[in-house]
């Protein structure tokens, strides 16, 4: 009878904890989301700027002509130096390095 009595506050009391938990998660405030923006678009868009704009630009950018830099990513690709991923072109991997580098 002790024994049923002491399993029973058991129960009781993970049940009340079980609430307490699910009602402070309903009653959370959640942070909102902000808008949802196209960063593979963006991304593409910047390094169109850079490579499109002129071959002045894009030295002042990252110290190169658009047709070396092409056939440096060639270059790469076909030493299997540079692989693209899912989310970053081998384009945009070696933009990237070479504005890093070339800045002081």
């Amino acid at each position: 009878m002790i024994i049923h009595a002491a399993c029973m506050e058991a129960v009781v009391t993970v049940i009340a904890i079980g609430v307490a938990i699910i009602e402070q998660e309903r009653n959370r405030n959640y942070i909102p989301r902000e808008a949802h923006i196209n960063a593979i678009a963006q991304r593409e868009f910047y390094m169109d700027s850079i490579l499109n704009r002129g071959d002045r630009h894009c030295v002042e950018q990252i110290l190169m002509k658009p047709v070396v830099l092409y056939n440096l990513c060639v270059v790469l690709t076909s030493y299997d130096l540079l692989r693209s991923t899912q989310n970053v072109s081998i384009r945009e991997q070696v933009i990237v390095f070479l504005q890093i580098v070339g800045q002081n």
